[in-house]
């Protein structure tokens, strides 16, 4: 029995003694009538109807039951995980038994979404409706303890075997680190190899197709996981739309259509449906908070053209060679960020490019690493950048590329610099690392 949930056994028998008289006198009740399970009242969930409760508690409206069988349907209900307290009460009569639950849903935060990673050959509304047939309390969220996950598993491992497909249905559950909150539990199909023969992307106009095709090439071959598309779709093909304007652009999640199956292997069209939204232009661009750096000088360096296609994957370009200006002049903690104010009934948008520069830094202690004493010491010497002076972000690189004669020949080096920035005294320490390769 599920520790926490408690059952209330309360029997009613009403049988008054007229009733006896009459049954006594010729009723036709059969005394098998009175175990009849009638009429079945749940209270307290506000997540489940009667019907779904009837369903997942294993009791027949029609059909003898009795304490025992309704002991066992609250004990299962309970076991399920999304009842933190479930309770049951009954009246017997001479026409059946009407039987009520109390049931109190457990909390939300103890409820985690359930994702299907690659089960190809169900849409996910088939998925769903399929589900929910077999298990009555799945509402695309399982509890975090409880029979609910293994039922799921169970129900889509009979999915697959309705439909001959030779496979296994495994779980687990998902957290970003071991130890850390679980986020969800993925169901997957095991032993078979289901991968990516083309994408498709019901939605995309015209002008992204192209674009979305060619970054969607890399995946031919590659293994149909629903989340990895999820990732991919943000990382490569987001900023296809961004590019282009389509600055609202979403997509939804991944389908699949079987194209082949034989050998333990399935090859399958991905489909990623598109929403790309309306084109956005560039309204107007203002900076905010810059001082050590006037506007004349940093706007150039965004190439936002007002009345064309905001382009924001080359602002987030141009932000960075902004922010390089102000390292190489010493502003280490810079922090710009663009406020984006769209105009939807104008399709435009609008940049406050909002700038902190924070605090100069200035050039600490210089170390190198992995040279001989006479090399070291010409380093040193060529190192023009000292102590006191605004620290350059820019410097190291140039430094490095000015010396490669000072170093011992016939030796292939790796070089790699390490900056320190010391928040406290505004300083910036470099170790300058040699390795012979």
């Amino acid at each position: 029995m599920k520790r926490g949930t408690h059952f209330i056994l309360i029997l009613s028998l009403l049988v008054s003694a007229a009733a006896a008289q009459k049954r006594s006198a010729g009723s036709k009740a059969s005394p098998l009538d009175a175990e009849k399970l009638i009429a079945l009242k749940v209270t307290g969930t506000t997540r489940y109807t009667d019907k779904e409760i009837l369903a997942a508690s294993g009791l027949l409206l029609g059909q003898k039951a009795a304490d025992g069988d309704f002991r066992e349907a609250a004990r299962r209900l309970g076991d399920s995980g999304m009842f933190s307290d479930v309770a049951y009460s009954f009246s017997s009569s001479g026409g059946g038994t009407k039987l009520e639950l109390q049931l109190t849903d457990v909390e939300p935060d103890k409820l985690i979404p359930a994702n299907f990673e690659n089960f190809a050959w169900f849409t996910d509304a088939e998925l769903f409706s399929e589900l929910q047939q077999r298990v009555p309390l799945f509402k695309r969220e399982v509890p975090l303890a409880g029979t609910l996950p293994d039922s799921i598993e169970d129900a889509l491992q009979a999915m697959l075997d309705q439909r001959q497909i030779p496979a296994r249905v495994d779980y687990l559950r998902e957290s970003p680190q071991e130890g850390r909150k679980i986020l969800g539990i993925s169901y997957s199909v095991e032993s078979l190899e289901i991968r990516i023969r083309n994408v498709e992307f019901p939605g995309a106009t015209p002008d992204l197709l192209p674009g979305l095709q060619a970054a969607s090439r890399r995946l031919t071959g590659v293994l149909y996981v629903r989340t990895t598309l999820a990732k991919v779709a943000e990382v490569d093909f987001l900023p296809v739309c961004f590019q282009r304007g389509y600055l609202r652009a979403s997509f939804g999640k991944a389908d699949a259509r079987v194209v082949s199956q034989a050998n333990g292997k399935v090859d399958v069209d991905a489909i990623i449906p598109v929403s790309a939204g309306k084109v956005y232009s560039t309204s107007g661009i203002e900076w905010k908070g810059n001082a050590a750096i006037a506007t004349s000088e940093v706007a150039p360096l965004l190439h936002l053209t007002p009345g064309q296609p905001a382009d924001a994957v080359r602002l987030v370009r141009d932000i960075d060679s902004v922010a390089k200006l102000y390292r190489s002049r010493g502003y280490m903690a810079i922090q710009i960020k663009p406020d984006v104010q769209f105009d939807d009934g104008k399709s435009g948008v609008h940049y406050d490019v909002n700038v902190v520069e924070g605090d100069v830094y200035k050039m600490g202690e210089l170390e190198i690493n992995g040279l001989d004493t006479q090399a070291k010491a010409r380093m040193q010497e060529a190192w023009t950048l000292r102590e006191g002076q605004p620290y350059n972000a820019d410097y190291p690189k140039k430094f490095l590329d000015d010396t490669r004669q000072l170093l011992p020949r016939g030796v292939q080096w790796a070089v790699s610099v390490h900056e320190t920035p010391d928040v406290k005294d505004k300083i910036v320490d470099v170790e300058v690392r040699f390795k012979q390769q």
